[in-house]
């Protein structure tokens, strides 16, 4: 699969005329759905007891790549690559959910907006972290996981308001589902868990060119 996805990226780049331009672009945004993968509890003595879900569809992601559009052209191809990460972590351990997403988009220009979507390529899902210490009744406990998903495709569907020339602030929908392939023995986990998010992309291109009089 990521044979075909870098030689379908290399077609296409290898397919640019003249009158095409090429921008990188930086991507950030968080996510929020998806199934329960985990619940961290806290308990302080300020706060009480604080619980917080590790979820697939959630977390913070970064990503990097390019644009590609032409000026007598309404569609603008995008092509990302990154890091999405949920965690939660304590004193006495840390769990983290992480994925390397490879991103393809086709989008619709109009004015100032951007409307499309595409497909996403998830490398590497994993949940994995721990926590130990001692429960209310003194006894040991040492909480593990170690989660190894399938590589996964999914479908994304996004829309852009350019606030800037270079700044641009959309919503995001993915839909996408990891298969289990390896977990502790002895631990029921779930063998398929559904990574549907929605959230919000904070996206710069480079190489804008600024208005001004002549």
């Amino acid at each position: 699969m990521i044979k075909k996805i870098s030689l379908a990226t290399l077609l296409t780049l290898s397919s640019l005329s003249a009158s095409d331009t090429l921008k990188p672009m930086l991507q950030m945004g968080y996510d929020w759905g998806g199934t329960t993968l985990r619940v961290v509890e806290h308990n302080t003595l300020s706060y009480g007891r604080d619980v917080n879900k590790i979820r697939a569809g959630q977390g913070l992601s970064f990503e990097a790549g390019a644009a590609i559009s032409n000026d007598n052209s309404n569609m603008e191809l995008q092509f990302l690559v990154g890091y999405k990460f949920d965690s939660d972590r304590d004193y006495n351990g840390e769990v983290t959910w992480d994925v390397i997403p490879f991103t393809a988009l086709a989008m619709f220009k109009s004015h100032r907006w951007k409307i499309g979507g595409g497909v996403t390529y998830h490398l590497n899902p994993e949940l994995s972290g721990s926590f130990d210490g001692y429960d209310n009744n003194g006894d040991y406990f040492n909480d593990r996981v170690d989660n190894e998903y399938d590589n996964a495709i999914g479908g994304i569907a996004q829309i852009q308001y350019r606030a800037t020339e270079a700044l641009s602030i959309g919503v995001k929908a993915t839909f996408i589902e990891y298969d289990l392939i390896n977990s502790l023995p002895g631990v029921e986990e779930a063998k398929t868990v559904d990574g549907n998010s929605i959230g919000i992309v904070f996206n710069y291109t480079f190489g804008n060119e600024r208005s001004r009089f002549r």
